[in-house]
C-alpha cells in the first residue's frame, strides 16, 4: 500500500482556489470593516466643527462606500449564496487596502497614523483566503500606499518608525502566508469529502431512510440469528460423522468423492452461517476509545493480501497525521471496513487503484442535522475504480445475501452497514461510471 499526507495531495492541485471555510471568513471581514468605516465616521462627526470640510467629506465617504460594498458583497456570498470565485476574494482584499490606506489619509498625524495597523489585519485575512502569491501581493500593494501616503502626498521623510511599521508589514505577511498555506494543506482533504457529502444531498430525511433500512435489517438479523445458531450445531456433526465415513477402509473411490463433495459444502454452509452471526452482531461489548485510522489502516493491509482481490490493484491511503479517535469496538470495526475495502478491491479491475480518504468534518460541513452530530463527524471514504454500481442493484445493496459477484455470500456490506449503525454512524453511497464511493461516518466525541 502507498501512504500518502494531506500536504502532498495539496500539492497536486495548488490551482484551487483556497480550502479554508472562506465563507464564514468573509462574514467576520464584513464586521470588521463596517467597524472600522463607522469608527471614522463617528470620530469625524464627534469633530464636526473642528475638522476641514474636506475631511468630514472623505470621512462620510468612506463610510457610503464601505458601507455599498460591504453589502453588496453580503447579498452575493450569504443572502444569494452565489460560489465565491478568486476573482471575488481578489477584489475584496483591494478593496481593504486601499479603505484602510484612505482611513490611515485621513487620521494622519506628524509622521504616523494611528490605523496604520490595520493593514497587518488586512494581510493576515488576506493570507487565509488567498494563495500564497496573493498575499505577497496584498502586502506590496499595502506597503507602497503606505509608503507613498508618507512620502508622495503628506511629504515627510521616511524615518526609522515608518521603515520599521513596513518591515512588521513584510513579516506578518510571511508568516501569516506560511501559517495559511500548512492550514490549507490540512484541511484540503476534508473540503473535498465535505464537497462530495454535499453533492449527494443527505438530508435529514435521507438520514431517517438509512435508520429505517437499519430497522429492517434489524427485524431479519433477530429471525436469522436464532436459526443460525441452530443449523450451526447439526451442521458440525453432520460434517464430522461425513469426514469419518470418508475414511474409512471400506468406503469406495465413490464414496469418498461423495463424502469430500458433502464436507466442502459443509464448510462453504459454515462460513455462510458465521457471517451471518456476525451479520446479525448488533451489540458493542467491549466499548472503548481507539483509533481509528489505526483500525482501517490494519484492515486495508489485511484485505491488500486476500487471495480473491484482482491482481496488481494496490490501495491508496490519505490519512491525517493526528489521530481519529472514536468509541468502539475495535473487532467489530476491523472486519467492517475490511469487508468494505475488499468489496472495492474486488470491484476494481486488475491494476486498478483503490483509494482511502480521512477527514474530520465540522457541523457547518454537513448537509444534514442529527444528534448524534451536533459536534461534527469523522468521516472515512473507500473509492473504487470499478464500472460503478447500477441502479437496480442499488435498493438492496446493504441486503442480506443480496451479491452481484460469482460466488459471493452477500453479507459483506450488510455487515458494513449493521457495524457501523452499531456504532450510530452512518454509511452513503455515491456512485457512477468511474467507481464507487462509500462514505462512513461516525460521530465525533
Amino acid at each position: 500500500m502507498q501512504y500518502r499526507t494531506p500536504q502532498s495531495v495539496a500539492a497536486i492541485s495548488t490551482s484551487r482556489p483556497p480550502q479554508l471555510p472562506a465563507r464564514r471568513i468573509l462574514w467576520w471581514l464584513y464586521v470588521a470593516r463596517l467597524a472600522a468605516a463607522g469608527s471614522v465616521y463617528i470620530a469625524a462627526v464627534y469633530s464636526w466643527q473642528y475638522a476641514s470640510r474636506a475631511d468630514t467629506l472623505l470621512a462620510s465617504l468612506i463610510f457610503a462606500t464601505a458601507m455599498l460594498f460591504t453589502g453588496l458583497s453580503a447579498l452575493y456570498t450569504h443572502v444569494y449564496r452565489r460560489s465565491i470565485a478568486i476573482a471575488f476574494l481578489y477584489s475584496q482584499a483591494i478593496f481593504d487596502v486601499l479603505l484602510v490606506t484612505a482611513m490611515v489619509h485621513l487620521t494622519w498625524q506628524s509622521t504616523s497614523s494611528q490605523f496604520a495597523p490595520l493593514y497587518i489585519l488586512v494581510i493576515a485575512i488576506s493570507a487565509l483566503l488567498l494563495p500564497a502569491r496573493g498575499v505577497t501581493l496584498i502586502s506590496a500593494l499595502a506597503i507602497l500606499l503606505y509608503a507613498g501616503e508618507g512620502v508622495l502626498v503628506q511629504g515627510d521623510t521616511v524615518g526609522i518608525g515608518v521603515f520599521l511599521q513596513l518591515a512588521i508589514f513584510a513579516v506578518v505577511a510571511l508568516g501569516s502566508g506560511y501559517i495559511a498555506s500548512r492550514l490549507r494543506a490540512q484541511s484540503a482533504g476534508t473540503e473535498a469529502m465535505a464537497e462530495e457529502l454535499a453533492r449527494f444531498r443527505l438530508h435529514q430525511g435521507e438520514v431517517e431512510r438509512l435508520h429505517l433500512r437499519a430497522e429492517r435489517l434489524e427485524a431479519v438479523a433477530e429471525l436469522g440469528a436464532s436459526m443460525a445458531h441452530e443449523i450451526k450445531n447439526p451442521l458440525a456433526s453432520i460434517r464430522s460423522a461425513v469426514e469419518q465415513l470418508g475414511l474409512s477402509a471400506q468406503t469406495s473411490s465413490d464414496d469418498r468423492v461423495l463424502t469430500s463433495l458433502v464436507v466442502r459444502e459443509s464448510d462453504r454452509l459454515a462460513r455462510l452461517l458465521t457471517g451471518f452471526l456476525d451479520f446479525a452482531r448488533v451489540d458493542v461489548p467491549f466499548t472503548r476509545r481507539l483509533d481509528l485510522l489505526s483500525v482501517v489502516r490494519n484492515a486495508a493491509e489485511l484485505a491488500s493480501s486476500h487471495p480473491s482481490r484482482p491482481q496488481g490493484t494496490r490501495i491508496e491511503c490519505d490519512f491525517p497525521r493526528s489521530s481519529m479517535e472514536v468509541s468502539g469496538d475495535e473487532d467489530m470495526l476491523h472486519r467492517a471496513f475490511f469487508n468494505l475495502v475488499l468489496n472495492a478491491l474486488q470491484a476494481s479491475p486488475d491494476d486498478g487503484v483503490v483509494r482511502i480518504e480521512a477527514a474530520t468534518l465540522l457541523p457547518q460541513q454537513l448537509d444534514w442535522r442529527a444528534a448524534a452530530f451536533e459536534s461534527g463527524a469523522i468521516a472515512v471514504r473507500v473509492i473504487d475504480c470499478g464500472p460503478g454500481i447500477t441502479d437496480a442493484a442499488r435498493p438492496k445493496l446493504f441486503h442480506p445475501f443480496f451479491t452481484t459477484k460469482p460466488g459471493g455470500s452477500g453479507l459483506g456490506l450488510a455487515i458494513v452497514h449493521r457495524a457501523v449503525e452499531a456504532h450510530h454512524g452512518v454509511v452513503v453511497v455515491d456512485s457512477d461510471a468511474r467507481g464507487s464511493r462509500f462514505t462512513v461516518l461516525f460521530p465525533r466525541t
